[in-house]
């Protein structure tokens, strides 16, 4: 399963991820409005409203190896959860490349900073891990995470290697 803050590439790293391991490919998104669990539109957000727990419940439907991907992913349970994370400066960028109002801006890249997706999925899953794509590209960072599942060694990237501790002042007060 792949999470984090929308713009850390998990969609991308997904994809190319999901082809190596030879793994069905789902975005919670898409298997959301195809399942009905979606409630409705967040207009402010521009976003689905999906209902998280009704997610749980059909993703352990599921069987077969999969590669689960979306800012909500990590809700569901996992064999492993990977968290995306990305400099807030950098996220920043590639959310304005995207033309996203302001505040949908800002609330994204202060979720990064406080490390609100990382928190969750520790809170739910065993096994997290999060690796940093500020300044790598998809194809490296899948190949991190092909590494890690084929070695089975997640030490160097479990929680807490990745802080943007340095970026709390740029957090309204």
């Amino acid at each position: 399963m792949i999470s984090g803050t929308p713009g850390t590439g998990k969609t991308q790293v997904s994809g190319i991820l999901a082809k190596k391991l030879g793994f069905e490919l789902i975005s919670v998104n898409d298997f959301a409005e195809s399942h009905g669990l979606v409630e409705g539109t967040d207009e402010a957000r521009e976003s689905l409203i999906i209902d998280e727990e009704k997610l749980k419940v059909e993703i352990e439907k599921l069987s077969g190896d999969i590669v689960l991907e979306g800012h909500l992913a990590h809700f569901c349970y996992a064999d492993l959860v990977v968290i995306l994370r990305t400099n807030p400066l950098e996220l920043e960028k590639r959310l304005l490349s995207r033309n996203w109002a302001p505040q949908k801006i800002t609330e994204n890249v202060e979720a990064e900073i406080l490390d609100i997706i990382l928190q969750e999925a520790v809170e739910i899953n065993s096994y997290v891990v999060e690796i940093d794509t500020s300044s790598v590209d998809s194809e490296a960072v899948s190949k991190v995470i092909f590494d890690m599942i084929k070695n089975k060694n997640y030490s160097d990237y479990r929680p807490g290697n990745v802080s943007w501790v340095a970026f709390f002042d740029m957090l309204p007060l």
